[in-house]
């Protein structure tokens, strides 16, 4: 959830409006688990629902994932299939809070304060990690394409260099020493 509008602003060219628009398929999703988790949750009990809904969420995820990778993920593909991560979490957290509540019901203010700082500082931890590999990405690869760029240009220079004469590479030495502006004007011509 953290890193969509992100991903919504820098992959796909959006504005925040229509990330707004698109988000909320996702706050459907989790209001549709929820509705779901209220239903079932007697019936099915409390650890078969918190594992649906890492099951909901996870193929949906999944889903994503390999769109991604076919090329077939768009802004309404990548937004429509978080309405699964919104509907396993309105599944999932509802039942995850009741266990963790009802394990001593007399330390219920504790636990519940606990889990939220548990929620909340991994949360930050996850993405704090999420930021520092996207940082990486970003200066891999730009440092990548640099290399590469490099490479292309220090292999066309030995090109260009292998048919230049002695004399006129003396000549363009010069120019250049001389910080004349037609190096790059010899050089073509």
């Amino acid at each position: 959830l953290g890193g969509a509008p992100y991903v919504g602003t820098e992959v796909f060219g959006l504005k925040s409006s229509e990330i707004g628009m698109l988000f909320a398929l996702t706050a459907l999703g989790y209001a549709g688990g929820n509705f779901f988790a209220g239903r079932f949750s007697v019936r099915m009990g409390m650890n078969r629902m918190v594992l649906l809904g890492t099951i909901v969420t996870t193929a949906g995820l999944s889903m994503l994932l390999v769109l991604t990778l076919l090329g077939l993920s768009g802004p309404v593909m990548f937004f429509g299939l978080t309405i699964f991560l919104g509907l396993g979490n309105g599944i999932c957290l509802p039942n995850a809070n009741a266990g963790l509540l009802s394990v001593r019901p007399e330390l219920a203010g504790t636990a519940s304060g606990l889990g939220g700082a548990i929620l909340i500082g991994g949360g930050a931890a996850l993405a704090e990690r999420r930021a520092l590999i996207v940082e990486a990405e970003r200066r891999a690869g730009s440092a990548l394409a640099g290399l590469v760029g490099t490479g292309l240009s220090v292999r066309e220079a030995a090109g260009w260099l292998d048919g230049v004469s002695e004399k006129e590479a003396a000549r363009l030495m010069k120019l250049a020493a001389e910080g004349g502006g037609e190096v790059g004007v010899a050089a073509v011509g």
